[in-house]
């Protein structure tokens, strides 16, 4: 048997309450520690702006991102970038935006304590960290071909080329 139960906003007795109903059954319940489009909208979206880039990046190039293409310039420095990876999976299981035991969704790569040489996204989450991003992000890939068009000011540009995608498949009638 299966149960799922979605809990959004919960009252604090309700929460605790619910807590020990589950923890009196522990043996027979087990959370739901998949990276769904959701959970992985609300982890990008609570990053800092530079920690969101190692994400996306990684998503975007198959799982693995280098530290050199992360760097602007040679000297850079990536230190304190995987200190908001974690920080922002633990503070998703204080607020209750995720069970404890998620899997990390990205790591750093190296040689131990020191420098990194990249970070490393499972390949079972690009996908479901790119759809998630994409939603979001206006600068990712595709997103900057397609052009958000009103329909009475510029479907008709879209569809004479002046936009080399458009989300509107004709103008609308006024």
């Amino acid at each position: 048997m299966k149960i799922t139960v979605t809990v959004e906003g919960p009252t604090p007795d309700f929460q605790a309450k619910l807590l020990a109903l589950l923890a009196e059954h522990a043996g027979q319940v087990s959370a739901d520690t998949t990276w769904t489009k959701d959970r992985a909208s609300r982890y990008y979206l609570a990053l800092p702006q530079r920690a969101q880039r190692i994400v996306k990046e990684a998503a975007d190039r198959s799982g693995y991102v280098s530290a050199d293409d992360l760097r602007d310039t040679e000297d850079t420095s990536l230190r304190g970038h995987s200190a908001a990876l974690k920080r922002i999976l633990d503070r998703g299981v204080r607020e209750g935006w995720w069970p404890d035991g998620m899997e990390a969704p990205i790591q750093a790569q190296g040689p131990g304590f020191g420098k990194v040489v990249g970070y490393r996204m499972p390949d079972a989450l690009t996908g479901v960290f790119r759809m998630a991003i994409y939603n979001w992000s206006r600068d990712w890939g595709a997103a900057e071909k397609v052009k958000t068009c009103t329909p009475a000011e510029q479907a008709t540009a879209c569809l004479h080329g002046h936009v080399p995608q458009c989300q509107f498949a004709e103008p609308t009638q006024q």
